[in-house]
């Protein structure tokens, strides 16, 4: 059995660097896709034994370019032809707190699940937010009469909203899909136009996207709803906070096997104490 870990990257090539030596495993295969935004030398120059992704896209927070990268990643892996039994999908800033024997052993004894977060919109104000992103046109070109305030005006009177395409499940975009579950991605994405037009015009697709396609799906009993990532979102922003050596407690308790998101400039003795860490997984347990 082997598992690719899919990187994507835009700052930090020293992290990514240390982030890739936690990942080496002999049944593991790393790809990095770095933003196109960004001089991809800046990582390639100082990381070995990786693959770097050549169809980038410049990503820009919010946007389809989001989920534009992560269809790219995909493709371009499956056609290396190598028969990976699972796509693991993490950020630069994610970092392992169990070995990857832990990982690669929790794969191998799942090996036809995908590990996906997904919930159903209900009626919290959360869930309302997540709504709104797509009940309304988002990043529609200047020109198109829909930008006009008193169209708006008019749509809002007539209580006009967007239909989903589908049953919409939203979660985080980090994940680790079966390769079924991946190719039945990119099948569903080749085969209906009109539902990528959607979300093109919809906030922060990434985190409708995957889970409303593979939910409604024949795989939906295939979907484990843990990503076994351990992130805080106290501080109530559009990003997860930075973690801490206060933060460890809590990782040391949780069934995390990636904590999201650290730096290097923050807390670097933390890193260390994560290393510590997942040192004391080395011997995997199976589920």
């Amino acid at each position: 059995m082997k598992v690719a870990v899919l990187i994507h990257a835009h700052r930090e090539p020293n992290l990514v660097k240390r982030l890739v030596a936690c990942l080496q495993h002999p049944q593991i295969d790393v790809y990095i896709n770095v933003d196109a935004r960004v001089d991809i030398s800046n990582f390639s120059d100082i990381i070995a034994d990786v693959t770097f992704m050549k169809n980038r896209v410049e990503v820009v927070w919010g946007r389809f370019s989001q989920v534009q990268q992560i269809l790219n990643s995909y493709e371009e892996i499956l056609n290396t032809n190598i028969k990976y039994s699972h796509i693991l999908f993490i950020s630069g800033q994610d970092y392992p707190v169990k070995s990857m024997d832990y990982i690669v052993n929790q794969l191998s004894t799942n090996i036809e699940k995908s590990y996906l977060d997904f919930h159903l919109l209900k009626d919290s104000s959360w869930d309302r937010m997540i709504r709104q992103r797509y009940e309304y046109w988002y990043f529609l070109p200047e020109s198109d009469i829909r930008n006009k305030r008193f169209v708006k005006k008019i749509l809002n009177r007539l209580k006009f909203k967007r239909k989903y395409p589908l049953t919409p499940y939203y979660g985080s975009c980090w994940m680790c899909l079966t390769l079924d579950a991946v190719k039945y991605s990119l099948k569903y994405t080749s085969e209906n136009p009109d539902f990528v037009k959607f979300n093109q015009h919809t906030g922060c697709p990434d985190e409708l996207y995957f889970q409303s396609i593979l939910v409604n799906s024949p795989l939906k009993d295939s979907l484990i709803n843990n990503i076994h990532r351990y992130i805080d979102w106290s501080d109530e922003g559009k990003s997860p906070k930075v973690l801490t050596m206060s933060d460890l407690e809590k990782i040391k308790n949780s069934d995390s096997w990636f904590v999201r998101k650290v730096d290097l400039e923050t807390d670097s003795s933390f890193l260390n104490s994560l290393d510590n860490l997942r040192d004391e997984s080395c011997n995997p347990l199976s589920v």
